[in-house]
């Protein structure tokens, strides 16, 4: 990914608001004056950090990485990207290039990174036709399937390659805030992941270092330590989920329409094929018909 200087995406002012709805190591200079709760690392053999690519999983990398180099364990962070594949036609279910600034922010920070995919489903697309329904707020199957069974068998990977003769002890960092939903504001910073278990392989800790930060302060975190964000945001979206999300803003999916014709055509097809809309509130067909105007 070419290095530029960093410029504020035009949405940054007014993400705030929007969002509500829903190897040499640099200078580390940790995120002010949010608070956050203390994750203890001599506790942990590795802290695990789920990257998509977006804003928060950027704040998140540089979280973890700043407090890791404190405390002398920035050698047990690894960055996780979970690759969702592609359609039957052949587009990516996620933005292209989100894996190259899932990268990028790993090689920032030196520390290790890592790809993974769902060893029972191809792709998040082969998934939701296998389902015949799209996925909701009451069915996130996409991010249980493809995203959380995806980062316990990684945990396992890695508990496997330290040899440790007991189970791992695994953080596991993500990028929610508080501010993006009523749900999500009411998640614990710190809590024992549902991945833990009944069984002997692993401990696992969710941690979400940016969880008490807005919109405007992850631009500013971006802005001071020069994070690579996804050209996206400068194209006028908000987030950086699947580029056709049935959780998303619906203006932000006709915007993602007017820059993806060809994979929300496809989706509107299977939206066809499968008899259920893929919003409640609009239909694919609706969307590209807003965007088209």
């Amino acid at each position: 990914m070419t290095k530029k200087p960093f410029t504020l995406p035009p949405c940054a002012a007014g993400c705030a608001t929007a969002q509500l709805e829903l190897f040499a190591a640099p200078t580390l200079v940790p995120a002010e004056p949010a608070e956050v709760a203390e994750f203890d690392f001599d506790n942990h053999d590795v802290v695990i950090v789920g990257d998509s690519g977006g804003k928060d999983s950027g704040a998140t990398v540089h979280e973890v990485c700043t407090r890791a180099d404190q405390a002398g364990a920035l050698h047990k962070v690894r960055i996780l990207h979970c690759d969702l594949g592609t359609t039957e036609r052949g587009h990516l279910v996620e933005w292209p290039g989100a894996l190259d600034v899932a990268r990028a922010h790993a090689a920032q920070y030196g520390v290790p990174f890592a790809v993974r995919r769902s060893t029972l489903w191809s792709s998040l697309w082969q998934r939701i036709r296998s389902h015949g329904n799209w996925p909701g707020y009451f069915a996130r199957y996409c991010t249980s399937d493809l995203k959380t069974a995806v980062g316990r068998d990684y945990v396992d990977e890695v508990g496997a390659e330290l040899r440790l003769g007991r189970p791992v002890r695994a953080g596991y960092a993500m990028g929610m805030r508080a501010e993006e939903s009523p749900a999500r504001a009411k998640k614990p910073v710190l809590e024992r992941h549902r991945m833990s278990g009944k069984g002997t392989l692993r401990v696992v800790t969710t941690w979400l270092p940016v969880h008490q930060l807005s919109t405007a302060q992850v631009w500013k975190l971006h802005q001071d330590n020069d994070i690579g964000h996804h050209e996206a945001y400068d194209q006028g979206m908000r987030r950086l989920s699947c580029r056709a999300c049935p959780l998303a803003h619906t203006d932000d999916l006709v915007r993602s329409a007017q820059l993806n014709p060809e994979l929300f055509q496809e989706y509107a097809d299977a939206e066809a094929a499968m008899g259920h809309q893929f919003k409640k509130s609009i239909s694919l067909r609706e969307i590209i018909e807003r965007a088209r105007s």
